[in-house]
């Protein structure tokens, strides 16, 4: 069981191949995570994205009293089902310290709209860091709410890239 969970949907006019393709492009990671947390997405090797692949982001992680940390990011894709699922593991986000951050998109058709469903998970797993105890033991206060926000905003960030 996570030490923390969040999902949030939201119904968008456009197929689910179109709003697949766009989260799945890791190129626009950067404009389409609502967090404004990510600086770079590098993916290695450039080319086809699909189960697998790996690609490094480089991000300024921020908690909810607006500090932060900058912090680099090696994630595997864990998922490709075109068009219904699109998931990645952060492998790992603080290095030796969390066990798991998991993110997914899953694209529901609902006629000529798609239901999108985006959920993150966060396994701290055993830690011997103090800092990270403290960051899980207030997690809802310290940066659950920055997630969800940025959650939301990633939402509406596919809704705008899907109407160009």
């Amino acid at each position: 069981m996570p030490d923390f969970a969040c999902r949030t949907e939201a119904t968008i006019d456009a197929a689910p191949k179109v709003l697949f393709d766009i989260v799945s492009n890791l190129s626009l990671h950067v404009e389409l995570a609502g967090s404004g947390e990510l600086k770079t997405v590098t993916q290695k090797p450039a080319g086809f994205v699909e189960t697998g692949t790996r690609f490094l982001a480089e991000e300024s992680v921020k908690l909810a009293d607006g500090s932060g940390i900058d912090v680099n990011a090696d994630s595997v894709v864990v998922i490709c089902d075109t068009p219904t699922t699109f998931s990645w593991i952060v492998n790992p986000v603080l290095p030796d310290r969390l066990r798991r951050v998991q993110w997914w998109f899953h694209f529901i058709p609902e006629g000529d709209r798609t239901r999108v469903v985006h959920e993150v998970e966060v396994d701290f797993g055993k830690l011997q860091d103090e800092m990270l105890k403290g960051l899980r033991d207030n997690f809802e206060q310290v940066r659950a709410p920055v997630i969800r926000a940025g959650m939301d905003r990633t939402l509406e960030n596919l809704r705008r890239m899907a109407a160009r």
